[in-house]
């Protein structure tokens, strides 16, 4: 087995994947005809999330623009979300289901509902779309205006992209 006393040290030694996660080369990912979709909550204490907003946009730039890599790739920025979960956010989520749909019948997730019940003021549970970055969810009205309600949103381009 893997001896972490022993082995990190050769192994980060011998593999530049170990040492280097900004790789942008992902070609071989993308040939195969890999998809993935990832998170990051914007209110992460760990990993700064700006870390992850411009991988992306280099990501992107060099396969094409935003259009071109949401062929493989999906980014889902999650509003005052933690590290995986958690803080006064829509926080649950299912983003593996979308996944599979896509690999399997070639179906590319859009919006996915959020579901957060970490409010102190009422509503205490309430709904949100997660957009794919570079989109956002902009208010729309309807259901009588119920801001806690992910239908009464849509994602949106922001201006100028």
């Amino acid at each position: 087995g893997f001896n972490f006393d022993t082995d990190t040290d050769q192994l980060l030694a011998s593999s530049p994947v170990a040492t280097n996660s900004d790789s942008l080369d992902i070609s071989k990912f993308v040939k195969h005809n890999g998809k993935i979709i990832w998170y990051h909550g914007l209110s992460d204490p760990g990993p700064p999330v700006l870390g992850t907003i411009n991988y992306y946009n280099e990501l992107a730039a060099q396969n094409g623009g935003f259009q071109g890599a949401a062929k493989f790739s999906r980014f889902y920025p999650i509003p005052n979300m933690g590290h995986c979960a958690g803080g006064p956010a829509t926080d649950q989520f299912d983003m593996l289901t979308p996944l599979v749909h896509w690999v399997e019948n070639g179906t590319a997730p859009g919006p996915i509902v959020a579901s957060g019940t970490h409010f102190t003021s009422a509503p205490t549970t309430r709904s949100r779309p997660l957009c794919p970055y570079p989109q956002q969810a902009r208010f729309i009205g309807g259901s009588g205006g119920d801001l806690s309600v992910a239908s009464n949103y849509t994602c949106v381009m922001p201006p100028g992209l």
